[in-house]
């Protein structure tokens, strides 16, 4: 029977984030309507002992030498077959109960190609960093070609078709494949449905690519490389975001209090507890 949902996680020498990564999602309720997938770059510490340890709760997985994480995504979806597809990366965790009311606004809105949640960066103590909290829904009359991003990496739900249609992720990418991924939907025309929840939580710690908190900074070169790449996708894909509608939809989170939600959350959501 087909699944309704396919999660891909990609690791490579995570061994001890993955379990962490694996436990929140395979724990949730709405896990039945969804295959996990695994992908692993060839790690050498205790991944492959960590994936097989749950090998009855994946659907697939491979561990194999790849260039690094937009090739791990594309080969996860190339055996996804779920109707819509999201990712993981492996020192992150999908916040505890969010899978159920993902699943349900999978199944209850049929005919949308695309969801967006929300998301928090916590630290290795499970401290609460940063809630980033967009508009509990957003009007098609504001998502236009040039509407700026409201998308917090993999708190993204979209389907298979969607992207096979608009191009895989691109593998020259190694650091905002999401965001080229994202402005290519946008491009194309296809409208997001917001899912009003928090999704995805990113674990900040010192390997961490992208990380930045406190007195831990991406170099000088990550910083570089993360600017040229985002030179790169704009001339690519043709995006470019409007400051008006930018206005115009803080405007709108005015109004629709999900501003207020977000200050709130910071304020009192003080710990993330992993099983």
């Amino acid at each position: 029977m087909q699944k309704l949902l396919s999660i891909v996680i990609a690791n490579y020498n995570y061994g001890r984030f993955l379990e962490s990564a694996i436990s929140s999602v395979t724990q949730q309720d709405g896990f039945e309507d969804c295959e996990l997938i695994i992908v692993d770059g060839g790690s050498t510490d205790n991944s492959v002992e960590i994936i097989r340890n749950h090998s009855t709760e994946i659907t697939w997985w491979v561990s194999e030498k790849d260039s690094g994480q937009s090739e791990a995504f594309n080969k996860g979806f190339s055996h996804a077959t779920g109707k819509y597809l999201t990712w993981l990366n492996a020192d992150d965790i999908l916040h505890p109960g969010a899978l159920a009311p993902i699943i349900k606004n999978l199944k209850n809105n049929p005919r949308c190609d695309w969801f967006t949640g929300n998301f928090y960066r916590f630290t290795q103590d499970g401290a609460i960093a940063e809630i980033g909290w967009g508009p509990h829904c957003y009007p098609e009359f504001l998502q236009r070609k040039n509407s700026p991003l409201v998308i917090f990496g993999p708190t993204s739900f979209f389907s298979k078709e969607i992207y096979e249609r608009y191009g895989r992720i691109d593998e020259k990418l190694h650091y905002i494949m999401d965001n080229d991924l994202w402005q290519r939907f946008i491009v194309a025309g296809i409208k997001q449905r917001r899912i009003p929840n928090l999704c995805w939580g990113f674990r900040m710690h010192e390997d961490s690519k992208t990380a930045e908190y406190g007195s831990h900074v991406v170099s000088r070169t990550t910083a570089e490389k993360m600017h040229a790449e985002s030179i790169y996708s704009l001339n690519k894909t043709g995006y470019r975001a409007s400051k008006l509608i930018y206005y115009a939809i803080l405007l709108f989170r005015c109004l629709d209090g999900s501003l207020i939600k977000r200050f709130w959350l910071q304020l009192t959501f003080k710990k993330v507890e992993e099983k």
